[in-house]
């Protein structure tokens, strides 16, 4: 059987880069939804790893330990959610540092908004000088927001120099999110609204194609997508349609990609 990575990225639906401005005085909702998460994959007998946002992880420290209790991994995902780009170096490393306070053992990160590029690649090389093993932020493919389509598909020591070029051995192994190559391009499968977007049959095709050549699927979905009681917030038209567009079906579709795969 192929092996393949499953993650949870948690945060807030007022993190998103489609919703912060229009989410002003919302509640939090990760100690609600987080207990449900854990029994759905319990039920499901999979282990996933967990991104967090560091000030969710510092306002609900049970929420770790939860996390932890039931065999799964803990990885950061900036402290507020933040894109690479909107920081500089030096708060970069202040907000690792703060977490690694909070979860010593971290060795995952996972840059918000998948803001890993060549302009930001003076994060992996502070990532490797605080202590983490690996990243999983790089989409080998463009989207509005992220990417960096020349980057292999597949798990790899990336260069320090260029991000999208791999090295024989490196400090950090880079796990790149799912793709599929279509009509000559390769499209983001991995999750979020890419996982609610493309029908069951595309996501498993791709899928299987990775794991032909050798490669695990690398999966996400965030806690507020498997949250029947997510606020619905007054968003424009594109915003609203990235952020909720199939949400009621994120846990079903995620239950039958984890049942096969």
């Amino acid at each position: 059987m192929d092996v393949n990575i499953l993650s949870i990225d948690v945060e807030e639906i007022f993190h998103g880069e489609y919703t912060q401005q229009y989410s002003c005085g919302l509640q939090y909702r990760t100690p609600n939804n987080i207990p449900e998460i854990l029994n759905f994959l319990e039920e499901c007998n999979v282990r996933a790893t967990f991104f967090i946002v560091g000030e969710i992880a510092e306002k609900y420290p049970e929420v770790i330990k939860d996390i932890q209790k039931e065999g799964h991994e803990v990885a950061f995902h900036g402290w507020d959610h933040k894109p690479l780009w909107k920081l500089t170096p030096r708060q970069f490393r202040e907000e690792v540092r703060i977490f690694k306070k909070l979860y010593p053992n971290c060795i995952g990160f996972r840059a918000p908004s998948f803001s890993l590029n060549n302009k930001t690649k003076w994060a992996l090389k502070m990532l490797y000088e605080e202590g983490f093993l690996y990243d999983s932020s790089i989409f080998p493919t463009w989207t509005p927001l992220y990417g960096v389509y020349r980057a292999p598909s597949y798990p790899y020591y990336p260069s320090f120099e260029d991000i999208s070029k791999q090295v024989e051995k490196g400090p950090i192994i880079e796990f790149p999110l799912a793709t599929y190559s279509m009509f000559g391009l390769k499209v983001p499968i991995a999750g979020g609204f890419w996982l609610r977007f493309w029908s069951l049959d595309i996501l498993k095709r791709g899928i299987k194609k990775l794991n032909k050549n050798g490669s695990p699927a690398v999966i996400f979905v965030h806690n507020w997508e498997l949250d029947p009681e997510t606020p619905i917030l007054k968003l424009p038209g594109l915003n609203k349609f990235v952020t909720y567009y199939n949400q009621a079906k994120t846990t079903e579709k995620l239950y039958k990609i984890i049942n096969e795969f």
